[in-house]
């Protein structure tokens, strides 16, 4: 389930919950609201019905039971009467006695007690009127107990009583909120398919919002570290340049460093003894890793460095020690910097690229997978370009006697199956050397015809490469 679908759910259930309660607040203070003024209507009808025959009676012998009767018949059948429908009259004399009965709409005839049978009466503990109105109370009849407005005539000596059975409150109350309920559930529904219609629109306008405002903060983010990343590249490009610049026969040779560690590197992905290690950042960041490999040579002296001939033991001692200068130097802006893939595979290369598959490499002595994958491949990258450059001590080899060496080192200088991916790769790494040859390379002039195949092939390296790239950002 999606975020924005469970955020419905749950804005759905509490407002579901929220209106559920508020129904049923609402019924029940209505429901309560409605029985009161049913009973209301209720004791205002039986007062009504007691004053009608009080006012009946008014002048009259009550004691009199013929007169009495008569009276009551008369009202009963809506002479002078009215013929409400709702409640039973008695008519008592002082002591309570029934004189007669009569049922205003014939409703509760069966409750009426027999004559001279004395009704038991219980007035409310707020009952007034008398004289001046209707005393609420109770009276106990044959089947069960009645609500009861009593009056007594005007000049009479005894009382009209006006009732109604309880029950038939209860039971006109049930009949006024019979369809609340209905009427509730239909207001439940309707009002929280408003609600989830309102919530919905609401929600989906907020999370595009808030997905709008997340995209644009991962767009900045992206532009500022690719920003930063193309910023440190070209410094740590700078840097290095600053190291190479004292050997000018070197020429481009951290770019084709970076461009063959970057090939050989993509290569190996589809190798199934390094597919797990190679990632496409680590091919990102082996291509600028590797441009300072050799930045330590900035602590040789230039009478070794740029020495024509063969170095003496001492200075070829010397010489070795820019592996570790170089290594140390990266250790000291990885502490300062904190930890960085990118600075320590620099270090990794920097220190170890001189080490050989045999152990007989400098400054360690590190062999076979103890030294670090990444400074294998820049190994081989870096032999193969100065095999087939010019040096200050050394003129450009042919390419082939270059793969004849390269191939001879295998398992003694250099990784055996990283050669063997390697010999799959030699005319892209020739291509390349080509490419970045102005007139000729290892003797060999490029001629017309080969200058396009030769550009081809190492735009296809330069593809791979930036393929890696954008996979690593991918990553």
């Amino acid at each position: 389930m999606s975020k924005r679908a469970k955020h419905l759910a749950l804005l759905m259930l509490a407002q579901s919950c929220c209106l559920a309660v508020g129904l049923w607040m609402q019924n029940h203070f209505a429901t309560s609201s409605a029985k009161q003024g049913v009973e209301e209507q209720i004791w205002a009808d039986m007062e009504a019905d007691a004053r009608e025959f009080a006012s009946a009676l008014e002048g009259v012998d009550i004691a009199g039971t013929d007169a009495a009767a008569a009276v009551a018949l008369r009202l009963a059948k809506g002479v002078n009467g009215r013929q409400s429908g709702l409640a039973d009259v008695l008519v008592l004399d002082a002591d309570r006695r029934v004189l007669c009965s009569c049922g205003v709409g014939g409703a509760y005839g069966e409750s009426h007690p027999a004559i001279d049978s004395v009704v038991e009466w219980i007035p409310d503990a707020s009952a007034s009127g008398g004289q001046t109105g209707p005393v609420r109370g109770t009276v106990i009849l044959p089947d069960g107990e009645h609500a009861a407005a009593m009056r007594t005539p005007g000049g009479g000596l005894g009382f009209v009583l006006s009732h109604c059975p309880v029950a038939e409150f209860e039971a006109r109350s049930a009949v006024a909120v019979r369809s609340w309920p209905v009427i509730g559930v239909i207001t439940f529904v309707w009002t929280c398919a408003l609600l989830s219609i309102a919530a919905y629109l609401i929600l989906a306008r907020l999370h595009d919002d808030i997905d709008h405002e997340r995209l644009q903060s991962a767009t900045e983010a992206l532009r500022r570290t690719q920003n930063l990343v193309r910023t440190r590249d070209a410094v740590i490009f700078g840097l290095a340049k600053l190291a190479e610049s004292r050997d000018p026969e070197t020429g481009d040779h951290l770019d084709r460093i970076s461009v063959y560690s970057t090939m050989l590197a993509a290569a190996l992905r589809r190798h199934p003894g390094f597919r797990d290690e190679v990632t496409p950042a680590f091919v990102r960041l082996i291509g600028i890793s590797s441009a300072l490999h050799d930045i330590g040579k900035v602590g040789v002296e230039d009478r070794i460095l740029l020495k024509p001939g063969p170095l003496t033991q001492g200075e070829r001692a010397e010489m070795q020690v820019h592996v570790t200068i170089g290594g140390e130097c990266l250790r000291d802006i990885e502490r300062r910097l904190g930890g960085s893939n990118f600075l320590e595979m620099a270090r990794e290369i920097a220190f170890a690229h001189h080490e050989s598959w045999d152990g007989a490499g400098y400054p360690y002595g590190l062999a076979d997978v103890a030294i670090p994958l990444p400074a294998r491949i820049v190994a081989i990258a870096d032999i193969y370009d100065a095999l087939s450059t010019k040096r200050v001590y050394k003129g450009p080899l042919p390419h082939e006697e270059c793969v004849s060496i390269i191939r001879s080192e295998a398992s003694k200088k250099l990784d055996p199956d990283l050669v063997e991916v390697w010999l799959t790769l030699e005319k892209r790494f020739r291509a390349i050397a080509l490419k970045y040859a102005s007139a000729t390379i290892s003797g060999v002039q490029v001629s017309p015809a080969e200058h396009e195949p030769v550009q081809a092939v190492a735009q296809e390296a330069e593809t791979l490469c930036a393929a890696s790239i954008g996979a690593s950002n991918a990553d």
